[in-house]
């Protein structure tokens, strides 16, 4: 009995820790820009290209702002003053993606039973299960040289929003975290 019951408890910390989700932040940078010249930062737009026509708005305009707000904000405590795109030492751009799939729940756990009278047999046991959509996005951060206009520093937000309309204070946290080696020494 004590070994089933190793066999459960082992069995349930496995499925809930499996069913955790956490955000997974990593940055890379170019190592051969001096990041302690740059006093100032832009955001940088795309430029329009009349052949392929104008870049998408953002598709959540709340969401937009509470990001550029929130890397204002961790780039503005590092030090960097914003200055106009033409004048910058380096450009800031982001990007999105949403990721929707199907998240399969199940609870209970069967058991090995006799039938009736000692014969059949099979598993037994009560429980549940459910499957439901579950979004999960990504937060890219781009910096960019605002001489050159090519990357220096990317951060990349794994698994930061679990919803497509994050909150402010979710955006912050996650800007804060992603930016918390930025500029590279």
């Amino acid at each position: 009995m004590k070994r089933w019951t190793l066999i459960v408890t082992v069995g349930a910390l496995a499925v809930l820790l499996g069913s955790c989700s956490s955000v997974s932040y990593v940055t890379d940078w170019d190592t051969h820009f001096d990041f302690s010249r740059a006093q100032n930062f832009a955001w940088y737009e795309l430029p329009e290209r009349p052949d392929r026509g104008n870049p998408s708005p953002a598709p959540n305009a709340f969401v937009a702002a509470r990001i550029r707000s929130a890397v204002s904000g961790e780039l503005a405590l590092k030090g960097l003053d914003p200055a106009k795109p033409g004048e910058a030492d380096l450009l800031v751009t982001y990007h999105i993606t949403l990721q929707q799939s199907m998240q399969i729940y199940s609870s209970g756990w069967g058991y090995p039973y006799r039938g009736y009278w000692g014969w059949g047999g099979g598993w037994g046991g009560g429980g549940y299960s459910s499957a439901r959509m579950v979004t999960r996005g990504t937060l890219i951060v781009d910096v960019l040289d605002g001489k050159k206009r090519s990357l220096v520093w990317r951060g990349i937000a794994e698994g930061a929003f679990k919803k497509p309309n994050p909150s402010e204070a979710d955006v912050a946290k996650i800007a804060s975290r992603l930016l918390a080696e930025f500029p590279v020494r």
